[in-house]
């Protein structure tokens, strides 16, 4: 398994990070025995970095990896996530440290590597829909997540790279982060690619590039779009609903229109199928430190791991798949 770099706070993270959440639906709905084959599958591979929240499962997500990382023996590089609810924001720093309090008791860890908001972020906050300013962002949130890493209960502190794109690249200008997770994958790819935008998808004007470009780390999510990528709406049963995009203006079944379209292009390609060349897709961006892919069960482990082995697809190729799905 290819070791990337995560930025500036120099882990060695693998190119394959393991996703607990809701979409795969491993860790959240999953059998012991089951979760416990794919996580020993993942770490013999050489997939060293698992993301978990707080949200996933209702605290299922950290509980059960926590549990199957004990049992094999592990201490793979973990990080969580914590999502503010207007509530909270009265006493940010204090609501922090009792989310990252209770993550690491489900854990059963005394710190994690990685501590991440959750929230969205644009110019004004709207916190019913869990969207917070940049101002509070850049002030009481950084302030509280510092503080818990100066305490020792996380090595480092990252943001996720949702909502306003101007806020986004606001936040990333700041440098007060070390990482960021950006919405990355073939159908949505202006992230990375600069330009590349769909008809009817947000254009996050190389937030990537940005954030590399200022020392952060960054994790590509939902580079399966969801599981959109299959070209398929079957599902696997373990699998969580796709639900809202979590960029704007698409939907899952428009999703699944166009990476059909991605299925012939795999094929002239010598590929498996639109899964390999999307998981391929976003590794061929080099400043991704590690794209985040959601796991049903150990065959999918198997699978892109094999892919990944193969190596980011060449830039004819990705140029292609620009083409197609950002005409």
């Amino acid at each position: 398994m290819e070791q990337r770099v995560l930025g500036r706070t120099g882990l060695r993270v693998s190119a394959i990070g393991f996703g607990c959440g809701n979409i795969g639906g491993l860790l959240v709905r999953g059998s012991e025995a089951a979760q416990r084959e794919a996580i020993t599958a993942a770490l013999a591979a050489g997939i060293n970095y698992f993301d978990t929240a707080a949200q996933y499962g209702d605290g299922r997500s950290e509980t059960q990896l926590g549990r199957t990382l004990r049992a094999v023996g592990a201490e793979p590089l973990v990080g969580t996530k914590v999502r503010l609810a207007p509530a909270q924001l009265a006493d940010i720093p204090g609501a922090l440290r009792v989310a990252l309090e209770a993550s690491l008791r489900r854990l059963g860890r005394d710190h994690v590597d990685l501590f991440q908001l959750h929230n969205a972020i644009a110019a004004e906050a709207d916190p019913g829909r869990g969207v917070l300013d940049v101002a509070t962002v850049c002030g009481p949130v950084v302030e509280g997540l510092r503080a818990l890493q100066a305490a020792g209960r996380t090595r480092y502190i990252g943001c996720t790279g949702l909502g306003e794109t101007a806020a986004l690249h606001q936040v990333v200008a700041s440098g007060k982060f070390d990482t960021i997770q950006c919405y990355f994958n073939a159908l949505n790819p202006s992230a990375g690619y600069p330009g590349h935008v769909p008809a009817d998808g947000q254009d996050f004007a190389g937030l990537i590039d940005r954030a590399a470009a200022a020392g952060m780390g960054v994790l590509a999510i939902r580079v399966l779009a969801a599981g959109a990528m299959a070209a398929t709406p079957a599902r696997h049963a373990l699998a969580g609903a796709p639900g809202t995009p979590l960029a704007p203006g698409s939907t899952y079944e428009r999703d699944l229109e166009r990476a059909a379209r991605l299925r012939q292009l795999a094929a002239e390609l010598g590929l498996e199928g639109p899964v390999e060349l999307a998981l391929r897709c976003v590794l061929a961006q080099p400043r991704v430190s590690v794209a985040l892919v959601g796991f049903s069960d150990a065959a999918q482990v198997v699978d892109a791991v094999r892919w990944a082995e193969r190596g980011p697809l060449p830039a004819e190729a990705v140029a292609r798949v620009l083409a197609l799905t950002t005409s």
